[in-house]
């Protein structure tokens, strides 16, 4: 006979298990393996199943817990803002960088036409 170890809480969900060995300081709950739903370990979520009168249950008031709302953190904010700032300067030094080009250009052109000029 093959035995899994359940965590409860005060309500017999399971809550936690172990197929090998145990958890220390925690009271686990032994029981046969082979008395498991068929699906127990592709369903399984904390508090999904409970153990009652010796039988593994899908726990009639289990509510899937709510995911946390994240929202952006302070410095995360400040990250974005920075990225942003970034991606501005490269913006401001590409237009630099093309305006020197365009002057170097000009002043390229007057002073052929200044030395065809002196000849």
């Amino acid at each position: 006979m093959s035995t899994i170890k359940f965590e409860l809480n005060d309500k017999n969900e399971i809550i936690s298990y172990v197929k090998q060995g145990g958890i220390v300081g925690i009271d686990l709950t032994d029981f046969d393996a082979s008395k498991l739903p068929d699906d127990f370990f592709d369903n399984y979520r904390s508090g999904y199943y409970m153990l009652q009168n010796d039988k593994v249950i899908e726990n009639p008031n289990y509510a899937a817990p709510e995911p946390p709302e994240i929202g952006s953190s302070t410095i995360e904010q400040q990250v974005a803002a920075l990225g942003y700032q970034q991606m501005q300067d490269n913006q401001d030094k590409q237009t630099l960088v093309k305006q020197n080009a365009q002057m170097a250009y000009q002043i390229m052109q007057i002073q052929q036409q200044l030395g065809g000029q002196n000849a």
